[in-house]
């Protein structure tokens, strides 16, 4: 009996596979708002910046996020990509504020810091985008979200 049903297991086996992702759920990808920027510190090698995002949940689910992958572009420049896997649970049609941080090499951003320390921008232009990894969900939720920000930056964080 084992033999007659061995060549048929790996195919049993696929269509229910295919079953299963069919009644994963498809999930709207969460609204990311970018609401601070906060340039934290000024080194020789490296700026650290603080991100404070609104991420807004559509789904009648609530969302439980093991991590966040991003990329930030900040006044036209490409200021760098960061990775956070600090877990979070956003509610079901509700919102998380959320602070990640972005380290950038110096030498990157080293005639828009010069800009800034001569005269310190109010807010800049943005494009945020990344995806966003669920506990127990198979595909990340991707985003993408530009516009304008506040930007706050530290009295001590020019220390060259």
């Amino acid at each position: 009996m084992l033999r007659i049903l061995s060549p048929a297991l790996p195919l049993l086996l696929g269509l229910a596979l295919l079953a299963g992702c069919a009644s994963v759920p498809e999930l709207q990808p969460p609204a990311i708002a970018l609401n601070k920027v906060e340039l934290l510190e000024v080194g020789f090698s490296r700026q650290r910046f603080a991100l404070e995002l609104q991420v807004a949940n559509p789904n009648a689910i609530p969302l439980p996020v093991r991590s966040i992958s991003y990329g930030l572009t900040l006044g036209g420049t490409e200021v760098g990509s960061g990775r956070s896997t600090d877990r979070f649970r956003i509610p079901a049609r509700g919102d998380s504020t959320v602070t990640l941080e972005l380290d950038i090499d110096t030498v990157r951003l080293l005639g828009q810091l010069n800009d800034w320390m001569r005269r310190p921008p109010t807010e800049l232009t943005y494009l945020l985008d990344g995806q966003i990894e669920l506990e127990a969900f198979p595909r990340p939720l991707h985003f993408t979200r530009d516009g304008r920000v506040p930007l706050q930056i530290d009295p001590s964080a020019f220390r060259l």
